[in-house]
């Protein structure tokens, strides 16, 4: 019976994550809004448009500091870009950002606050994404859908935005290193 038990013990010990263990991690990827929906307002008339209409790829790069396995605290980075014609950079954000890992399924979900950087006034945004993860030893690779509105701030024409004023649905997909 102690056999097993410390068995059983050693096999926990392997198989579920370390809280004592803190990992520092980097992602990078690339993300395509799919669709983007503006509701009307009195100086707009609002709408939506989607990938086929214009396609607008954005570089993500995310820093993480993990205490344990399931929770990781974050400062993610996205450089934003059009091209309809050419590949035109139309904006940066950097903001905290919060992962949860689900324990024993390749999912997780995450939640950060970007601020828009550039162009024109500062914009405070909220960032929901859920996806999977395929862990290998060093590198991981990701896929994820997120969805972006606004907390406050000035659009790029200087109108006041708030959450229901515009959302943009995007899918991503990167790798993941782990130090």
């Amino acid at each position: 019976m102690k056999r097993l038990l410390a068995f059983a013990a050693v096999a926990a010990a392997f198989a579920l994550p370390s809280a004592a263990r803190a990992d520092f991690g980097i992602r990078a990827g690339i993300e395509f809004p799919v669709t983007t929906h503006y509701n009307s307002t009195d100086s707009s008339p609002g709408g939506s448009f989607s990938i086929g209409d214009s396609f607008q790829p954005s570089l993500d790069v995310l820093a993480q500091f993990g205490p344990s396995d399931t929770l990781a605290f974050g400062l993610e980075g996205r450089v934003n870009f059009a091209s309809t014609n050419d590949f035109t950079r139309t904006g940066t954000s950097l903001g905290p950002e919060v992962m949860l890992n689900i324990p024993i399924l390749p999912i997780y979900v995450r939640g950060s606050l970007p601020v828009r950087l550039e162009p024109n006034a500062p914009e405070l945004g909220l960032r929901l994404a859920a996806g999977f993860k395929i862990n290998l030893p060093i590198v991981g690779i990701y896929a994820e859908l997120a969805a972006d509105m606004p907390f406050v701030g000035n659009d790029v024409s200087g109108h006041s935005e708030d959450a229901f004023s515009h959302q943009i649905i995007s899918v991503g997909a990167g790798v993941e290193i782990r130090l």
